[in-house]
């Protein structure tokens, strides 16, 4: 199994200004980390030290931390254990002279059509309680994204959104 392997994507505009010609270039890379929850071997320990490592002290921060999630389950125990480890190592860090970034995390619930609404609404309370319950500062006030396997629901658009927010609009004005 390949469950070890990190995949980056990356996405890239360029944006011209049609009144003065300039050209701004915006770059997103995008990190698929694999499900921690799955990685039962051996090397699962060290697996989640690296992976704690990088969220935590790379040298550019991150902007945010999308966790995505099955809407039929929610958090799962790995999930909870996860987030509970990277929020201890932000007040117990273990990289001297340094202090880690936990950047806002953004819960996306994936799989939505295949619960039903009600079931739905009680997943999104629930894993923004959960996900309060690991962190000792305040959760970020970013929504909740819902995700349908379906291409003719909307939840991948609304994700793209979401995700274009996070780069910064051109200033051409300089």
């Amino acid at each position: 199994s390949r469950v070890s392997e990190i995949t980056f994507y990356q996405l890239a505009s360029k944006i011209k200004d049609k009144r003065t010609q300039q050209v701004a270039q915006f770059t997103l890379w995008l990190v698929d980390l694999p499900g921690y929850g799955f990685a039962w071997d051996k090397r699962a320990p060290a697996w989640r030290e690296a992976l704690k490592y990088y969220l935590l002290n790379r040298g550019k921060p991150l902007k945010r931390i999308l966790l995505l999630l099955d809407a039929r389950h929610g958090m799962k125990k790995a999930d909870i254990d996860f987030l509970e480890s990277l929020e201890s190592d932000v007040y117990n860090n273990p990289v001297v002279g340094k202090k880690p970034n936990l950047p806002a995390i953004q819960l996306v619930l994936t799989k939505c059509d295949l619960v039903s609404q009600s079931d739905l609404a009680r997943r999104i309370v629930q894993v923004e309680g959960q996900l309060s319950g690991c962190l000792r500062r305040q959760p970020s006030k970013l929504p909740v994204l819902l995700v349908s396997i379906k291409p003719e629901q909307r939840g991948v658009l609304h994700l793209q959104r979401e995700l274009s927010a996070v780069i910064p609009a051109p200033n051409f004005e300089q």
